[in-house]
């Protein structure tokens, strides 16, 4: 059953069975109360039969000329291949792996003075079984 409040306009949706005649109920919305008043069923005008529709008749067309050229969903859903990395990209990736490869190289070859200059370095290379270098005095 459908009630509407008549002072807010709210509407419910309530199973028959929960609202008997007379009694009242009230509304979530404005707290009125009131006694619902079951609506006449609306009844829906019976269909007209339809007409059996008719076959279409099959004509046979040939594609336009124009039609070549792929449309914009065409396009869309075609695979496109993955970019090319740029030779600058390449390149890049080249000096990054030169410049870590001589970091390394230097820090190997002057482990005496990073160990001097920072002593807690000593257990790294003590970790990869490198004894830093003693310093020479000058």
């Amino acid at each position: 059953m459908r009630i509407e409040c008549p002072s807010c306009g709210a509407v419910y949706e309530v199973a028959d069975s929960l609202v008997p005649a007379g009694r009242t109920v009230r509304c979530a919305r404005c707290a009125r109360e009131w006694m619902p008043v079951p609506a006449a069923p609306v009844l829906e005008p019976e269909p007209d039969p339809q007409p059996e529709p008719k076959r279409p008749e099959v004509v046979e067309t040939k594609p336009p000329v124009a039609a070549a050229r792929p449309s914009a969903m065409d396009r869309l859903a075609a695979h496109r291949p993955a970019p090319r990395p740029s030779a600058r990209l390449r390149l890049a990736w080249a000096a990054s792996a030169l410049l870590l490869v001589l970091a390394v190289a230097a820090a190997y070859a002057w482990r005496g003075q990073v160990v001097a200059g920072w002593p807690p370095s000593a257990r790294v290379y003590t970790l990869f079984g490198l004894e830093p270098r003693a310093e020479a005095a000058p």
